[in-house]
């Protein structure tokens, strides 16, 4: 009893909590890989998108190196000019005009773009001289407080006509902090030979604004190395990137792990790269930001896991309680049953499973003799109806042979086939026919041909009386009807419409072919129906089609004909009647096909 108990408690632990914890389970670790996907696919998006439209607005700013350029390449002869006054001890009245035209050129970007320093144009010279936009006329490279980007020409060997450096710069003589700048250098050459230099001094933190709107996810960093793996400009306030982070950021793969051995987490790292000016643009998120939201699913799964063990776990041992206070009840009404002694009463209210088991075990006792008197009444029909079908293979048999050994008394006695001989031979066919193959179904072929079997039967017995006209296409008689179709309703019509009026009288059957339906309709001439009548006949055989029972009606065959429509196609098919006294009558049918 021990070992049920613990076989019991186990199952209903088992019965409680599976079905919770494991669509809990499976739907907390789907949720965390797909957001986790979703979130890396997202960061791959941003940061790209980020990249582009920073790359694109730091290329639009650095466009004025350009126009710079361009305008001393296509004006050759302000080149030149500039080059003599650098050269000129003395200016006359015309270099100042002339000094003041190029000069007017540098000031107006400089002065309009807040991000511009300051403009330098130096062209080869012997006094070192050079225009700027910081002042009003020429400077010396030796006497101005900025020299550092003449050593910087200087030292340039590269074959690249534009290069990048950062660098401080102290204003004037009583400047306590130095100036962080970004210069651009594009070099000047109107020959093959380099003539000089423009000096394009941008602040970086004009840039690094930039960098703040556009930095959307948690923690995310964007920042410029040039070329020579100087950091340019930096959305951060960390201490990341250093110069050995520059150097290993350029071999990092686009949106892979960047570890930095300065000790700092983890970094996804995207970039976009600068051919024209030899940037590189950055953009890294920590990997934490990536498991932020799968970590913060990933706790609230343990804790409905949690939760639900704890729920579960008070839940099992509650019912394992009630259960073993059932099942004892159960055990004690067996005995009882096996001792023959009376039984309790079976509960008003099945409130469980077990008090519904307990109530049935009571149920079967009661019944148990009734099934068996039932099981014995089904055995007995089951004989009756295989006498039944024996009998059945035996009677088509014996009217076969008997309609056969008619036929050839016939003949015997008259000595020649005659009009009663064929009589019987078309009886045959029909009987045949209507008992042989498909009990069912038959083409339409088929039907036609035994129901005019039927009609030279009736021939002999009314003479003249009526006539059959057919009025169908070659291309209807492939499909199928019910057997026995036509052939009640030419019986009707006999019998109830010519047989009873003065006079030949025609019947003429109609076959045609709409949409995936057979459209069957038997008319004559006859003496027609009342609306009475007529009401009276559809009244019967609506009643007839609900009824299970043996038709008993006076027009039976149309009564037979229409129920086996409605059995065999539904409530939808069946006949349609339609009759006028002294007029005749048209009973119609449609036979899906």
């Amino acid at each position: 009893m021990t070992q049920m108990k613990r076989r019991l408690l186990l199952r209903n632990f088992l019965t409680f909590l599976l079905p919770t914890l494991i669509p809990v389970l499976l739907l907390g670790t789907l949720s965390s890989v797909i957001i986790q996907q979703y979130v890396k696919s997202n960061i791959q998006t941003e940061s790209s998108n980020i990249l582009n439209q920073t790359k694109s607005n730091v290329e639009l700013i650095l466009n004025e190196l350009d126009s710079l350029n361009v305008y001393f390449m296509t004006n050759a002869v302000e080149f030149v000019r500039l080059k003599a006054l650098l050269q000129k001890p003395k200016f006359e009245l015309d270099d100042y005009a002339a000094l003041a035209t190029i000069k007017n050129y540098i000031d107006a970007p400089a002065m309009a773009r807040p991000f511009i320093d300051s403009i330098y144009i130096y062209l080869d010279n012997d006094k070192k001289q050079f225009i700027t936009s910081s002042s009003g006329g020429f400077e010396r490279v030796d006497s101005y407080y900025d020299d550092g980007w003449y050593q910087s020409y200087l030292d340039h060997n590269e074959p690249n006509l534009i290069w990048t450096e950062m660098r401080s710069v102290k204003k004037s003589t009583f400047s306590v902090t130095d100036t962080q700048l970004i210069t651009i250098y594009r070099k000047l050459s109107l020959s093959s030979q380099e003539d000089g230099v423009i000096v394009l001094n941008i602040d970086p933190k004009y840039i690094e604004n930039l960098f703040h709107p556009l930095s959307t996810l948690q923690n995310q960093q964007i920042f410029i190395i040039s070329r020579d793996g100087q950091i340019l400009a930096n959305s951060g306030n960390s201490s990341f990137p250093q110069a050995a982070d520059a150097a290993a950021l350029a071999s990092v793969p686009y949106g892979s792990i960047y570890r930095s051995d300065s000790g700092m987490e983890p970094l996804y790292v995207f970039k976009a790269h600068s051919d024209k000016y030899g940037w590189t643009f950055y953009s890294t998120v920590p990997r934490r930001t990536l498991y932020s939201a799968p970590n913060t699913l990933t706790n609230i799964t343990l804790g409905v896991i949690l939760i639900s063990l704890l729920i579960g776990t008070t839940i099992t041992f509650m019912l394992n309680r009630k259960n073993r206070n059932d099942l004892r009840h159960i055990v004690n009404i067996l005995q009882l049953a096996q001792q023959g002694k009376p039984l309790p009463e079976p509960p008003e209210q099945v409130k469980d499973v077990y008090s519904y088991i307990t109530h049935g075990i009571l149920t079967k006792f009661i019944e148990q003799h009734y099934l068996t008197a039932m099981l014995s009444e089904r055995k007995q029909r089951a004989r009756v109806m295989e006498l039944q079908a024996l009998q059945a293979q035996l009677n088509p048999h014996f009217l076969f042979n008997t309609l056969e050994t008619l036929s050839w008394k016939v003949v015997s006695l008259t000595g020649k086939p005659n009009e009663a001989n064929r009589m019987i031979d078309n009886l045959a066919k029909i009987l045949r026919y209507a008992l042989d193959g498909n009990p069912k179904n038959a083409i339409l072929q088929k039907e036609i041909k035994f129901t005019q079997s039927y009609i030279d039967i009736q021939k002999v017995q009314y003479k003249d009386k009526f006539d059959v006209q057919w009025a169908y296409s070659p291309d209807v008689l492939k499909y199928n009807v019910p057997k026995l179709l036509l052939q009640p309703l030419i019986e009707n019509s006999l019998y109830h419409g010519i047989k009873e009026k003065e006079g030949p009288c025609k019947i003429k059957v109609k076959i045609r072919k709409s949409g995936d339906e057979l459209i069957v309709t038997v008319l004559d001439n006859g003496i027609g129906m009342s609306r009475e009548k007529l009401r009276e006949v559809e009244t019967q055989l609506r009643q007839q089609a609900q009824d299970n029972d043996a038709l008993q009606a006076s027009h039976i065959g149309l009564s037979n004909t229409h129920k086996r429509l409605v059995i065999t196609y539904g409530e939808n098919y069946g006949l349609i009647i339609r009759s006028k006294t002294h007029w005749g009558t048209v009973v119609r049918c449609r036979i899906p096909i």
